[in-house]
């Protein structure tokens, strides 16, 4: 892939990062996406909470606040910032949120590619000023949001008992 530009590399951080995330839920295939565990009384998220999740942060990092088309699903309220999900009976099923996962990645993907210099300084107009000033600060940290939710994902396949290496 040649990179032309600061977008196409912060593009291609987020595939990365995203191959990492793929990794973990392959492996955590066939598994119930619902089941939760404890750690010392602390609960862990979900495989099904974190898959929402994801596909509304990116949603919302990579397009909506960056001027993408932004896409709007029934569920994304219960899986946002500080959100605790819902009951397994009436999440919708874990297709649907997978296939929003992917769809919403692909096209944070092709809109990230088209940002310009200007783009990326343009002012954050969300609410999570700590996040940083800019659109490239969103963008950043939307690499690094899922990075760590990756990092759950990999706990989560040590609690099934899946060995990764």
């Amino acid at each position: 892939m040649a990179m032309t530009n600061e977008a196409h590399v912060l593009r291609h951080m987020m595939e990365r990062t995203r191959e990492w995330t793929l990794f973990h839920l392959n492996a955590l295939k066939g598994q119930d996406p619902h089941r939760r565990f404890e750690v010392a009384g602390k609960p862990f998220n979900t495989v099904f909470w974190t898959v929402a999740h994801l596909a509304v942060t990116e949603n919302g990092l990579l397009l909506a606040a960056t001027g993408g088309p932004f896409e709007k699903f029934s569920w994304a309220k219960h899986f946002t910032l500080g959100a605790g999900g819902l009951p397994p009976e009436e999440c919708p099923p874990f297709t649907e949120v997978q296939d929003t996962f992917h769809r919403v990645h692909q096209k944070a993907m092709d809109h990230l590619a088209t940002l310009d210099a200007a783009a990326l300084e343009a002012p954050n107009q969300t609410k999570l000023t700590a996040i940083g000033s800019n659109v490239r600060d969103l963008v950043t940290h939307a690499i690094r949001h899922e990075a760590g939710h990756a990092g759950q994902l990999a706990w989560l396949c040590k609690m099934y008992g899946i060995k990764l290496i």
